[in-house]
């Protein structure tokens, strides 16, 4: 009898193992970045929302697994993602070739029909239509985004100073402030901004290379994740779900 009891206490313990192994293994941190409307954002609650959130919320509907939101600075998520220390990020993430290097990427989930062209927006007193304009301004652009990539491009040949920082919502204190002349930022962020700071206003950043397109969820390199959420991200375009997203997150600010 007693040999019994000892076997069912090792098999009860054996079981509640596996569980916790299996509720683990469907459980996802994910990392992104608030202040990036309509992207994601905080809402009046203190909640994260947005088009990213409301996205991945439904691809772990699709894929039957428990998601842990990690609100972090942009300019790190490559890092983190690189290193191991996390495996997935959505954050309006476009998937440019040098990233690819050290991170794999999802499929794109979304891009406009326009492309997602960026934009200067300044001070509406000030008169920038061109990049000429620039000469010895100060341009802000997001740490770690595809926008300081090519703010530093065009640095030089355009003689401006950029400086970077953690949100562009710092970046517009600072526009207004007169410490920054002019944020560098995707079209649909634009938007958003322009909603909210009447003072500002916009013209289109024409470059070669403004025009990169297209948004991606972020791995870390090798993840086994990258093939399971193509494949609900297929379910989702095929079910209308990202077009219903898209029309609610999107189609007022294109």
């Amino acid at each position: 009898m007693k040999v019994y009891k000892v076997a069912l206490i090792a098999l009860l313990i054996m079981s509640l193992a596996g569980c916790k192994q299996k509720d683990e293994s469907d459980t996802l941190v994910i990392l992104t970045s608030s202040g990036y409307e309509p992207y994601e954002m905080i809402d009046t609650k203190g909640n994260l929302t947005g088009f990213d959130i409301e996205l991945m919320e439904a691809l772990a509907l699709e894929l039957g697994i428990t998601i842990i939101w990690k609100d972090v600075d942009f300019g790190g998520i490559i890092g983190s993602l690189q290193s191991g220390q996390y495996e997935v990020a959505i954050a309006g993430i476009t998937p440019t070739d040098e990233r690819k290097e050290s991170i794999d990427f999802s499929n794109v989930y979304y891009n406009s029909e326009a492309g997602l062209q960026n934009y200067m927006v300044y001070l509406n007193e000030d008169t920038i239509t061109t990049l000429d304009d620039l000469d010895g301004l100060v341009i802000g652009v997001q740490l770690g985004t595809i926008q300081e990539e090519l703010a530093n491009s065009l640095s030089k040949e355009y003689n401006f100073t950029v400086e970077t920082r953690n949100s562009n919502a710092q970046i517009v204190e600072e526009i207004k402030a007169n410490i920054i002349d002019v944020l560098f930022v995707e079209s649909l962020i634009s938007n958003s901004i322009l909603e909210s700071n009447e003072v500002l206003v916009k013209a289109i950043l024409d470059s070669d290379l403004a025009d990169i397109t297209g948004n991606a969820i972020a791995f870390s390199k090798d993840s086994l994740q990258v093939v399971l959420f193509n494949e609900a991200l297929v379910t989702l375009q095929e079910n209308g779900t990202i077009d219903a997203l898209v029309n609610t997150w999107f189609t007022k600010n294109e």
